[in-house]
């Protein structure tokens, strides 16, 4: 009993906590490293989503105020199924894919695109949220009429891009998206998919 009222009780009370709180820190990040391979996939996904979505019917590749609708409202529904549920959310991501459609297939019929994420360089963790912040390559090819010869051509667009990152949130054990910003840009045009 003399030695535990020698202890200085403070000293042993902030290794204690110590103790805990770097049992708790170690076991954040290791959750943190198994859930990134989750979190990849979903972010490949979403993209994916994205170059389906840039790529317009045949039926629609005329962009009329109707097939403008028509877009419209398919972005819509693909969006909610892989973004949180958050009705302004998917109205603003959604505004944006329309309007990167829309200008994508200016002047221009794309008739396939492919992005792939090359290099993650950042996972930003802030609690149930996550910010990934990559690199990217872009194949685009896309049909448009040749000014000179009036005839229609196809061709191929590739490049680098840098600065995309996604937006994710864990909801019910499932990484969903919050927001993106992509760059799609295409022909010395600059545009990007916020």
């Amino acid at each position: 009993m003399k030695i535990w009222k020698k202890i200085n009780k403070g000293l042993l009370l902030t290794i204690i906590v110590l103790i805990v709180l770097i049992t708790y820190l170690k076991g954040v990040e290791k959750q943190r490293e198994a859930d990134k391979t989750a979190i990849k996939t979903s972010c490949e996904e979403y993209i994916n989503l994205i170059d389906n979505l840039m790529v317009l019917p045949e039926d629609m590749q005329n962009l009329s105020e109707e097939n403008e609708q028509k877009i419209q409202d398919n972005i819509n529904n693909e969006l909610k199924n892989v973004m949180i549920e958050n009705e302004d959310a998917i109205e603003l991501q959604s505004q944006y894919v329309l309007e990167i459609v829309k200008q994508s297939n200016e002047n221009k019929i794309i008739t396939n695109c492919k992005k792939n994420i090359d290099k993650i360089s950042k996972y930003e963790f802030d609690g149930d949220q996550v910010v990934v912040k990559f690199s990217s390559n872009l194949e685009t090819s896309y049909k448009h009429v040749n000014t000179e010869t009036n005839e229609e051509e196809e061709k191929q667009n590739i490049q680098s891009t840098s600065g995309d990152e996604i937006t994710l949130q864990k909801v019910d054990g499932k990484w969903k998206i919050v927001y993106s910003y992509l760059d799609y840009y295409q022909n010395s045009s600059d545009l990007y998919l916020y």
